[in-house]
This record gives structure tokens, C-alpha cells and sequence, in this order.
């Protein structure tokens, strides 16, 4: 075999190596990365979120929210069918910025969730992030990290869907009109 070719079969592995995979992270302005830490908050200083529904103050937690000080903001496909009864679409997506006070004009944590397909699967099929300060009372790793991953295992399932699977199960449930399917309050 030549030289040259064996250059381009090399250069073809390379290459193909290097192509795409159907498990790629597919960010973009109204969908939050699912790849870690590092990407999401990433994406959260890039800011793209505060393009969305959200609401207008910070405000304290409603029950049965342990976040304490928050402000949601919902991206298109949450706010588009907040006043509905349906499973939210693949692709929705929230986050919830956590402040220390309602007069904090910065968020010192932040929880993300993104449904991933169709079937909320309980939510295993959401992806889960927070991220609260190093001093704070939840459980959290040595970079502040809470949850990072779908809601099928780990902590993304035993606190995160472990709380928002009773989302709109009943008045206790239902703190703003439209929570279901994991999400308590979609804003509009």
C-alpha cells in the first residue's frame, strides 16, 4: 500500500472517530446543556435563560419548595402551555435562580431541569442540575453541586424527582396554576 494511502485511511479513522454521536449535547438558547457541571454553568453566566417567561421578582419559596429565595424563568415550549392540563413536551426546560434574600439582586445557586423525551418516565426522562453555596445545609459535593444528571439515579432521583414527582397531584401540590409533570410553577 503507498504512503498516501495509508495517510488518507488514517485520516478517515481520524475523522470518523471524531464525528458526532447521538448522545452530543444539543445546547442552545432554550435548551440547557445535559453534559455537567462545567457546560451548565457555562450556560447559565452566558445568560441566554433571562430571554424567557420569568417572573418578575425574586420571591420566597412556595411551598413545598425548599429553595428558599428564588425566581423562575420558563423557556418557550413551559410557557407556551402553562395554563394547560398536558405532559409537557421533550425540550422543556426551567431554571430557577436561588438568592440569599428577596432584596439579592445576585443568585448564588441555581436549579435546572430539562425534559429529555416525550415520556417523563417519572422523571428519569428530565435532567436534573442545582448547585447551592458550599456552606449550605443541602447535600452537595465540594463544588456545590447538588444534582447533575437525569432522573433515574442518584441524587437527581432521590431529591429532585423525589420532590417534583408530586408536582400537581393535589392542593398541596399545586402552587401555581398549570404544575404538573415535574414542574410546579410554570411561568408564562
Amino acid at each position: 500500500m503507498k504512503l498516501i494511502d495509508l495517510r488518507r485511511l488514517a485520516l478517515i479513522t481520524l475523522l470518523a472517530a471524531c464525528g458526532s454521536s447521538d448522545d452530543a449535547d444539543t445546547s442552545d438558547d432554550q435548551t440547557p446543556p445535559t453534559s455537567g457541571r462545567t457546560a451548565m454553568e457555562s450556560w447559565l453566566s452566558a445568560g441566554s435563560y433571562k430571554d424567557w417567561a420569568c417572573e418578575p421578582t425574586v420571591h420566597e419559596a412556595r411551598s413545598p419548595s425548599p429553595h428558599g429565595f428564588n425566581r423562575i424563568c420558563s423557556n418557550s415550549l413551559i410557557a407556551g402551555a402553562a395554563t394547560g392540563t398536558a405532559p409537557w413536551p421533550k425540550g422543556s426546560a426551567a431554571v430557577k435562580e436561588l438568592y440569599a434574600s428577596a432584596t439579592s439582586t445576585t443568585p448564588f445557586g441555581y436549579a435546572v431541569y430539562l425534559k429529555t423525551e416525550a415520556d417523563s418516565a417519572a422523571g428519569a426522562n428530565w435532567y436534573w442540575y442545582e448547585r447551592v453555596p458550599l456552606d449550605s445545609e443541602a447535600p452537595h459535593d465540594n463544588n456545590g453541586t447538588v444534582a447533575d444528571g437525569n432522573g433515574d439515579s442518584g441524587p437527581a432521583m432521590t431529591i429532585c424527582v423525589g420532590c417534583h414527582n408530586a408536582a400537581g397531584a393535589d392542593s398541596a401540590h399545586t402552587p401555581s396554576v398549570g404544575g404538573r409533570d415535574q414542574v410546579y410553577t410554570p411561568v408564562r
